[in-house]
């Protein structure tokens, strides 16, 4: 008796495990037959989504030549708060095999993420204020709308719930903007200014739950990661011929919430 309720162990896989569901009372020599799962997640599903982003947007304001020949601004990095809500759809395929699953995704959110920073007044190299009021420093990044296109993979631990790791191709419309102003010395500005789609990666993870054979809800994070871009401004004004080089990094995190319907 021992040795064949040992056999019966053996021979049940993980799956088999996280899918079967218990009964003392029916288990006394052997191990129960696993009901059958209504639920497979294999085919396409279409959905909506909405959640929050939050990143640093870090962005450094470079003096050139040189900070040395430039004596009147210093090298500053900015680390504005670019946030804000994202809402969109998502389409996509799985391929269940087991208590795997395999499957591509592509969604699109547009996004109010966006966020500034302000130094007044700007610092000389040497460490003193520049002298005058209202001289400043501003940088801002806006994230407009982004998309991914990117592979799953998970398992199902239970029935019905689906864990994923997730990672691909990502891209987004982001505004940049910086300017470097000079007062009262004729008011100098060092403008700044770009609007373009970008594209890097993303990846993330998260849980999706059937609530039936066809509508599932899910939560999901994604790190963004789109890149950098540098713009070299050239002086508004009446001082000698220097450059400010500004440099935005566009990263970001996203958590969002979401219902899909498969067919």
């Amino acid at each position: 008796m021992k040795k064949s309720a040992l056999t019966s162990l053996v021979v049940l896989t993980l799956c088999g495990l996280a899918h079967a569901g218990s009964d003392s009372k029916e288990m006394k020599q052997t191990v129960a037959t696993p009901p059958s799962c209504p639920i497979n997640w294999t085919g396409f599903y279409l959905g909506l989504h909405a959640g929050y982003g939050w990143g640093k947007g870090d962005t450094s304001v470079d003096p050139l030549p040189t900070a040395a020949a430039f004596i009147n601004l210093a090298p500053t990095t900015f680390q504005p708060d670019v946030k804000g809500f994202l809402g969109g759809a998502q389409l996509g395929y799985n391929h269940q095999i087991g208590c795997f699953v395999f499957g591509l995704e592509t969604d699109f959110s547009g996004t109010s993420m966006d966020g500034s920073s302000t130094l007044s007044p700007i610092i000389q190299n040497n460490g003193t204020p520049f002298p005058g009021a209202g001289n400043n420093i501003t940088v801002s990044q806006d994230v407009n709308w982004m998309g991914t296109l990117r592979g799953r993979l998970g398992f199902t631990p239970t029935c019905r719930l689906l864990l994923y790791g997730t990672g691909g191709l990502a891209y987004g419309d982001v505004d940049y903007f910086g300017n470097t102003e000079f007062r009262p010395v004729g008011t100098v500005n060092y403008p700044a200014s770009a609007s373009e789609t970008r594209v890097g990666w993303t990846v993330g993870g998260g849980a999706e739950l059937a609530l039936t054979t066809h509508w599932s809800v899910k939560l999901e994070y994604l790190y963004f990661d789109l890149g950098d871009k540098t713009i070299t401004a050239n002086p508004v004004g009446p001082l000698p011929p220097f450059q400010v080089r500004y440099n935005w990094e566009t990263t970001a995190h996203t958590v969002n919430a979401g219902l899909n319907f498969k067919f």
